[in-house]
C-alpha cells in the first residue's frame, strides 16, 4: 500500500568558491523575482534568496552552492524545471566551472493512525529481532528509525525511514501553511541522492542537470515505493 506523498523538494549544486556572485546578487533577484509567485527576495553578503510569501518555494544562489527547495510541490515536473531552469542560469550567470556536489533530496510522508502500532510494524519488519533480543536493552522501545548510506554506481544516498509524531514532523519543514497539515502520526521517508565531483562540463551542465534530476527522481520514488508496498505500508 504505497501512499507515500512528496512533502518535500530538494535540489543542491556545490561548487568552488565563486567571487563572481558579489556583482551578480541585483542580477539574479531581478531576473527571478516575480516568478510565478516568487514576489520576495533577500541579499546577504553570501547569498541571494528569492522566495513567496508563504515560504514554500524558495530559490536560492550563494556563493559556494545554489539550491531550490519546495514544500508541497504541485508536481515534480514542475519543481524539475524551476530547479533544472534556475540551476544551469545561475551557473552560466556566475560562470561555474566544476560541480563538487550535485544532489536531490525527496522528503515524503504517509499519514497512519496510531504511533504505537507503527512502531511494532516497522519494528518486526524492519528489525528482526524477537522480545528477549530487545530486553537485553534494558528499556521500553519508545521510538525506532532506520538511517542508512547507500552506494548506486557513481551515487550515494542518505536514506532515512522511521515513525514521526507532528512536533518531530514539523521541524522539517519552514512554511506555517505546510506545518498545519502535517498528520499527527505519519511514517517519515527521507531520501537524499547525491553525487561527488561529478564529471559534468560547463558546455553541457543544463542537459547533464536534467539527466541527473530524471534519473534521480525515478530511483528515489522507485525504492521508497517498493520498499513501503514490501510491507503494506507498515500499517
Amino acid at each position: 500500500m504505497n501512499d507515500l506523498k512528496i512533502w518535500k523538494m530538494i535540489w543542491e549544486i556545490r561548487y568552488p568558491a565563486t567571487a563572481t556572485l558579489f556583482d551578480s546578487r541585483g542580477k539574479i533577484a531581478a531576473k527571478w523575482q516575480w516568478t510565478s509567485d516568487l514576489t520576495e527576495w533577500r541579499i546577504s553578503s553570501n547569498q541571494v534568496s528569492i522566495h513567496n510569501k508563504t515560504n514554500t518555494r524558495f530559490l536560492n544562489a550563494g556563493f559556494r552552492n545554489t539550491s531550490v527547495v519546495v514544500e508541497l510541490p504541485e508536481n515534480y515536473r514542475a519543481f524539475s524545471t524551476l530547479a533544472s531552469e534556475f540551476s544551469a542560469w545561475v551557473l552560466e550567470t556566475l560562470q561555474v566551472k566544476k560541480i563538487e556536489r550535485v544532489g536531490l533530496r525527496i522528503i515524503q510522508i504517509a499519514k497512519r493512525q496510531h504511533f504505537k502500532l507503527l512502531l511494532s510494524k516497522m519494528r518486526e519488519n524492519l528489525f528482526a529481532l524477537t522480545d528477549d533480543d530487545w530486553n537485553i536493552l534494558g528499556g521500553q522501545l519508545e521510538d525506532i528509525a532506520m538511517p542508512l548510506t547507500l552506494a548506486f554506481g557513481s551515487n550515494r544516498a542518505n536514506f532515512n525511514i522511521g515513525p514521526m509524531r507532528v512536533e518531530q514532523l514539523a521541524t522539517f519543514f519552514e512554511a506555517k501553511e505546510v506545518k498545519d497539515k502535517l498528520p499527527s502520526v505519519a511514517l517519515f521517508l527521507d531520501f537524499d541522492l547525491y553525487r561527488i565531483d561529478p564529471e559534468f562540463s560547463p558546455e553541457t551542465f543544463r542537459e547533464q542537470l536534467n539527466d541527473f534530476l530524471k534519473s534521480g527522481s525515478e530511483q528515489i520514488l522507485g525504492i521508497s515505493g517498493k520498499l513501503v508496498d514490501r510491507y503494506g505500508g507498515f500499517a
